[in-house]
């Protein structure tokens, strides 16, 4: 039975559901509860913060944080204060963003995604692990301590699609984040990258966290949550690294015309009936994810009775 966690969105909900779904997933039984940092939204670290305050048990992740968001040191200082609220239990997830948001949006240059987030890593890892930092790259450099009580162990996951990102989890990440993936890529790109990448660099595979964030949608009303995940995955699929995703899937063909066709709709999320639902985590944890988070979407995210059956769903695989 896999680990299975929920990714707790807030778009178009009041600030107080956050708490009540969290503390929803958590007396469910969910093993985690994880949140995106979006442009257009509410910061997610201090809503992170108000999820481990007012939860006892669950897991709490940053699925993801972009890096552009903050400094590496600030990054670090951040997690560490939400682990502390949590007493032990979050998990950071870095990412690289998407490279509009940071240039266009945010005003902040990006460098050679590899370089620079290894750089970042780097930072971010020794001064949680270690509490002391001096590093200086060619672009990122941190020298800081960090004082209050901290955890040495706090795992820090790479989000990651492309290959050579994924092997850098294997070097230099404590877990690898996948984000609307196919089965077929986790099972045949992703996982076989990762684990070849540990092994070079001397680390043990076996029960490195894969933790794989999937739409899912409990729904009573296919027409509507059909259309609903159609437009929201041709977003996606106009992103490079998503789409060069979908194309090594072998579901390059259902993209003709930037439109998402059945068989890519149906590979990259699940929407219908509960057992469906229980049948994707499933096929995730076969694949080699070691938690599954279901992001329910469309009527499921909306409707209370929907997103709860979306977890329970989950939660019998």
């Amino acid at each position: 039975m896999p680990r299975t966690g929920v990714a707790v969105e807030l778009e178009e909900l009041p600030i107080g559901a956050l708490v009540e779904r969290t503390r929803l997933a958590e007396e469910l039984g969910m093993d985690s509860a994880w949140l995106v940092q979006l442009p257009n939204m509410r910061d997610s670290a201090s809503l992170l913060a108000a999820m481990a305050a007012t939860t006892d048990r669950i897991g709490i992740g940053a699925g993801i944080l972009p890096v552009y968001t903050r400094p590496p040191v600030v990054m670090a200082q951040t997690a560490a204060t939400v682990d502390e609220l949590s007493g032990g239990r979050f998990t950071l997830g870095l990412g690289l963003g998407h490279r509009l948001t940071a240039e266009w949006a945010l005003g902040v240059p990006q460098g050679p995604p590899l370089a620079a987030m290894r750089e970042y890593l780097e930072v971010v890892r020794t001064l949680l692990h270690d509490g002391e930092v001096h590093v200086d790259g060619a672009h990122y450099r941190g020298h800081a301590r960090y004082a209050p009580p901290r955890r040495d162990d706090l795992p820090v996951c790479l989000g990651a699609l492309n290959p050579r990102m994924v092997e850098l989890a294997g070097e230099a990440a404590d877990g690898l984040l996948l984000w609307n993936c196919t089965v077929g890529y986790v099972r045949d790109v992703a996982v076989p990258r990762l684990h070849d990448s540990l092994r070079r660099a001397g680390r043990d595979p076996d029960g490195f966290p894969v933790v794989v964030i999937t739409p899912a949608a409990v729904s009573e009303d296919l027409d509507h949550d059909t259309a609903w995940m159609r437009d929201y995955l041709q977003n996606y699929a106009r992103i490079p690294n998503y789409r060069a995703m979908y194309e090594a899937s072998g579901l390059g063909h259902d993209l003709t015309g930037g439109q998402v066709g059945d068989d890519l709709l149906h590979a990259a999320s699940v929407i219908g009936a509960d057992d469906l639902v229980t049948e994707r985590v499933a096929e995730f944890a076969a694949a080699g994810a070691t938690e599954v988070v279901v992001s329910p979407m469309a009527s499921a995210h909306h409707d209370a009775g929907l997103w709860r059956r979306t977890l329970q769903a989950a939660l019998r695989a």
